[in-house]
């Protein structure tokens, strides 16, 4: 009767640990995309389906999205250093940060649904990987560049490059043209494919040019433009650009 509670520890013991090992291990977590390294005002991020307050220092990761109140101001910077500043009543989806060894393990996409966001891009992203920010109507993608893309509710958007090349994409390609549909029960010889040039769709702009594509996403001719003394948002992001070098 003595040996009575040892043999029942002992059984309790080896039942616990086969719990333990039938239990299925726990889910990897994601790596982060990178930080918040600065924050005035208020920002949430939202990730599967559960929103959380934004605070300075805090993880970001694949998928999340991040919407900034009026009067706010937040910069992510990621893994590979490179930076997104999103304006006030701004809305981002961090679409895609993977920066592995390979380049087709690298790339980033931002997809931009309403508001402003600046892009400082390292150039140590390099190589065939690819730095890009998406609006409903329009892609702009580069690698080492400084640029800036406002997207309106009525979804026009701009995009100004205060340095290096970034080339925008008014929306999808074009889809070849076969002429009209014909009526039920008779044939029709219809045309061929329309070929479209990379001109009619692509935009390439350069330091300190800007492109506006409009709500139905055709774009214009790329032009200059100058800063603005009185752009607060501009002249915010040029001196943060300037105290990372």
């Amino acid at each position: 009767m003595r040996h009575l509670p040892f043999a029942v520890a002992v059984s309790a013991a080896a039942l616990v640990a086969a719990v333990a090992l039938a239990a299925p291990a726990a889910a990897p977590e994601a790596p982060s995309a990178g930080s918040i390294t600065f924050l005035d005002g208020d920002a949430s991020r939202t990730a599967n389906g559960s929103t959380v307050k934004l605070k300075s220092g805090a993880s970001i990761y694949q998928g999340d999205v991040i919407e900034t109140a009026r009067r706010t101001r937040v910069e992510l910077t990621l893994i590979d250093q490179s930076v997104l500043r999103l304006g006030p009543l701004s809305k981002v989806e961090l679409a895609a940060a993977a920066f592995g060894k390979g380049p087709d393990d690298r790339k980033v996409s931002a997809k931009l649904r309403v508001g402003n966001v600046w892009a400082s891009v390292t150039k140590a992203l390099g190589g065939e990987a690819r730095f890009e920010v998406k609006t409903e109507n329009a892609v702009a993608g580069v690698r080492g560049t400084t640029f800036r893309v406002d997207a309106s509710k009525d979804k026009s958007v701009v995009v100004k490059v205060y340095s290096g090349t970034v080339a925008v994409a008014a929306g999808p390609l074009p889809r070849p043209e076969h002429g009209g549909t014909p009526p039920a029960g008779t044939r029709q010889q219809v045309a061929g494919p329309k070929e479209v040039t990379r001109e009619q769709w692509e935009r390439i702009v350069t330091s300190m040019m800007q492109v506006k594509v409009a709500a139905d996403g055709s774009p214009a001719e790329p032009e200059l433009f100058a800063l603005a003394t009185t752009d607060e948002w501009e002249t915010w992001n040029r001196e943060r650009d300037a105290s990372r070098k």
